[in-house]
């Protein structure tokens, strides 16, 4: 039998009167034409599910378009016959767009895999929901019905869809201030991604559960009577807390289930913000309030508009409690978030609202503006879906949240882009502060800033939150492409040359247009950017630019360092490439020296020892020959770190230095330890001319008295 629409249609009637009830049965008309003779998992007719999404969808009083959209979202996906046009000529251009918002990426996109198609179909829905808020409306109801159904689904498919509820669409219903969604969408993708700790939690608190009634009835009687006291009137509920929200405290915490003390909460409802504070005082008169546990988010709301008081107290017999204190207008905010103080207009975003909330759904859309792939999107949403716990000051007192761990640099991003991008420095509560310093609530933060400065790749390890990781992946990437093309353009003339032809005359063949269009490339810049990161063989590419030739060695010529004071190399068949020194293995004139196209980074020439150019043998393609320069003079140093092992004696490390001195090689560095076989190690940084001026001085140290040994270290 199937599901009727009728008790949805009287539910949307009470809230909105002027609903077009002819159209909601329309709808529901259309949705089970399009689902007829399919089922669910459960073995009920799939039209239950539409229905039941338009029943979440009407308890948090959505529109028409809304409800809509709930009952046909699923329409054009699973009925081949029903098309986007169709829904939209029948129903309008909204419903359409709300509807294509939350339908899934089809499986004949060219991604490599069905996560890859995940993330693009998530991506999808949340760039949806700038457009139309009603979207993620929809997909949340979606959702959560499909979690409450989930016992049917086979075992081995429950953990998937679980996790992405909690790592994704919980926190987005938390972003949106939908506090009774993101609860339920905790408490079953809990129970489905973690069953066993569930199943244990949830025994835990059953075995609790005559005594935390009984503890919730006399506690809110006496609240109840407070309150008369003061003559405030109001509503006091009392209950467990939700598992999901015991389960990550307990995490925090690193306690097992037989621990679970904290687990009752109350809230008071009462008239206005005035009798708030009123009543926590009472309740401060009733119990003794835990110290650090009171937050005030009716003076400083959260992210997502929230506003409440919050103070933990030590009851009767030692047992602590939570108790939440707010208006009427208050709680049904945090119950359903959208309605009471989002400017939307038909879904959209209002220009005038500047709430945090609609300055990150504006983020998003920067996000996909900026280019970032599926992947990079959805890691920086969940990123940036942490609830915020720090709140800090501006120098003007204007108050900014962040997540746990935020620095400096998160702050400087979140004032603006070009802030974060010339950011050198920071102070907090006037002082100055590393930039990777976490900031703390209550901090006062300023920002120093310099025309010159510029994004580091280290910020990258210190930032947290998806803007900042966002704005200085951004900016790196258009650095990182700009060597790519200059690197990729110096790779292809190399090749270019040796087989005896030129661009041009390859551009006026009509090769080169031709070799482009097989590579899918629009333009030469693109194409030496796929050489330049290594994703193309300039060797291969070459040789469509050419009927028939022969490869002929081109003269070596000199390639530019990106630092001026990194000695000069040469690679053979190429001019004024951009050269890295690596790190790993720290090449210094006089090593033997081999090149590697990297990604990003350009040239990166290698000690030819060094473990990881073996890595990359099987790509012949992307590494060079290289060598130095025979010219020294002028040439700049290289620093270079030794190991000495010594005896335990006094004055070793003054011989040691002093030899150092006498070589002329300058010390950057130097410390020493004891191991605990009592002997010494000192580590040096010096700055040598080439492996021969380091020789000799390894060679001199190696001759004073009590030492072991030494050598030459990567760090």
């Amino acid at each position: 039998m199937l599901p009727r629409i009728d008790h949805v249609i009287e539910k949307v009637k009470l809230y909105n009167p002027s609903s077009d009830s002819r159209l909601l049965q329309r709808a529901y008309l259309f949705s089970a034409y399009a689902h007829e003779g399919q089922t669910r998992v459960t073995g009920e007719p799939y039209l239950v599910h539409p229905v039941a999404v338009c029943d979440i969808l009407a308890d948090l009083k959505a529109d028409d378009t809304a409800i809509v959209s709930g009952l046909l979202h699923d329409v054009v996906e699973d009925n081949f016959s029903v098309s986007l046009q169709e829904v939209q000529r029948r129903f309008g251009p909204e419903v359409s767009h709300i509807v294509d918002g939350v339908t899934k990426i089809e499986e004949k996109v060219p991604l490599q895999s069905r996560e890859e198609r995940e993330w693009a179909t998530l991506r999808k829905v949340v760039l949806a929901m700038v457009d139309d808020i009603r979207v993620i409306l929809v997909k949340l109801a979606d959702r959560l019905h499909n979690l409450r159904t989930m016992q049917a689904l086979p075992e081995h498919r429950r953990p998937a869809k679980a996790l992405e509820t909690l790592q994704i669409y919980a926190p987005i219903a938390y972003r949106l201030g939908m506090g009774k969604i993101k609860t339920e969408l905790e408490d079953l993708g809990f129970r489905y991604a973690y069953p066993e700790e569930y199943t244990r939690l949830a025994q835990a608190l059953q075995e609790k559960r005559a005594y935390s009634d009984n503890f919730i009835e006399e506690t809110q009687a006496e609240i109840q009577k407070a309150l008369s006291g003061i003559a405030v009137e109001g509503r006091v509920q009392g209950r467990v807390k939700h598992l999901y929200s015991i389960w990550q405290k307990l995490k925090h915490q690193g306690i097992g289930v037989e621990h679970v003390y904290d687990y009752m909460a109350f809230r008071i409802l009462v008239g206005s913000v005035k009798d708030c504070y009123a009543v926590l005082g009472v309740v401060h008169s009733l119990w003794k309030p835990i110290p650090g546990r009171f937050k005030d988010f009716i003076a400083i709301p959260k992210e997502n508009h929230y506003r409440s008081l919050h103070t933990s107290v030590i009851g009767p017999s030692g047992q602590p409690f939570e108790i939440q204190i707010r208006t009427e207008r208050m709680h049904q905010e945090a119950e359903n978030g959208l309605a009471a103080h989002w400017q939307y207009k038909e879904g959209r975003l209002s220009q005038k609202d500047q709430s945090e909330t609609a300055q990150w759904l504006r983020q998003l859309l920067e996000w996909k503006q900026e280019g970032q792939g599926d992947t990079e999107f959805i890691q920086n949403l969940k990123v940036d879906l942490y609830p915020k716990e720090v709140y800090v000051f501006t120098p003007k007192g204007q108050v900014l949240s962040f997540p746990r761990g935020a620095t400096p640099i998160d702050f400087a991003y979140s004032i603006h882009t070009e802030v974060g991008h010339r950011c050198v420095g920071a102070k907090l509560n006037n002082k100055l502060v590393p930039l990777k310093t976490p900031m703390k609530s209550g901090d006062v933060v300023e920002i120093i800033t310099n025309p010159s400065g510029r994004p580091s790749r280290d910020w990258l390890k210190a930032a947290v939150t998806g803007r900042a990781l966002s704005k200085i992946k951004a900016w790196l990437n258009v650095q990182e492409k700009a060597r790519a093309v200059e690197l990729g353009k110096a790779l292809l003339d190399r090749e270019v040359k040796r087989l005896k032809t030129t661009l041009k005359e390859a551009q006026d063949s009509g090769l080169l247009a031709e070799a482009l269009k097989k590579a899918s490339l629009p333009d030469l810049d693109s194409l030496h950017a796929e050489i330049g990161y290594g994703k193309l063989s300039a060797k291969v590419f070459a040789r469509k630019l050419v009927k028939r030739g022969e490869e002929q060695a081109a003269v070596p010529a000199k390639v530019a360092s990106p630092d001026s004071r990194q000695p000069t190399l040469v690679v053979r068949g190429a001019t004024d490439l951009l050269t890295t020194l690596a790190r790993c293995c720290n090449p210094i004139r006089g090593d033997e020296v081999v090149g590697f196209i990297s990604r990003g980074r350009g040239l990166v020439v290698h000690r030819a020892d060094c473990p990881n150019i073996t890595r990359h043998a099987y790509n012949p393609d992307r590494i060079m020959e290289v060598h130095w320069d025979g010219n020294e003079s002028g040439s700049p140093g290289h620093e270079v770190h030794v190991t000495i092992q010594t005896e335990d004696k006094a004055g070793i490390v003054a011989a040691i230095t002093q030899v150092v001195a006498d070589s002329k090689a300058p010390i950057r560095h130097i410390d020493g330890t004891v191991t605990e076989k009592g002997e010494g190690l000192v580590r040096l940084s010096l700055i040598i001319k080439d492996k021969n001026h380091l020789n000799q001085i390894i060679n001199r140290i190696s001759q004073i008295q009590g030492i072991l040994a030494i050598r030459r270290s990567n760090r």
